[in-house]
């Protein structure tokens, strides 16, 4: 059996979670939620929609609620190279390291729910 390092064995992981494809509804996210005890009601959020630009008002909006003294999380995808430039906190993408820990958390609350 081969060792993967973290970094892989998180890679591979989201890799294969691929092959399951998108289910609609809500019903798994809203259970996923309830295990994680429910993080998204931990923080204010803004959903930034439509066809084109909205990384540049995400990155503006973010730049101008730290100006004014805000902590902020920006999520905006695709990623360029590595997937962590996806999430960033008070301006600065999350490291490896934080982005192994969330998807580790996420995966053991998963496997709660199976």
């Amino acid at each position: 059996m081969v060792n993967l390092t973290p970094s892989e064995d998180v890679s591979s992981y989201l890799r294969d979670l691929e092959k399951f494809g998108i289910k609609l509804g809500l019903n798994n996210i809203k259970q996923l939620c309830e295990v994680l005890e429910h993080p998204e009601r931990t923080f204010k959020s803004l959903i930034i929609g439509g066809t084109n630009g909205k990384g540049s008002v995400a990155a503006m909006t973010e730049a101008a609620l730290r100006a004014d003294g805000y902590h902020t999380g920006r999520y905006t995808s695709p990623h360029l190279v590595r997937l962590e430039e996806r999430i960033s906190i008070a301006g600065n993408p999350i490291t490896t390291s934080e982005f192994e820990w969330a998807v580790k958390t996420v995966r053991r609350a998963v496997h709660r729910l199976l």
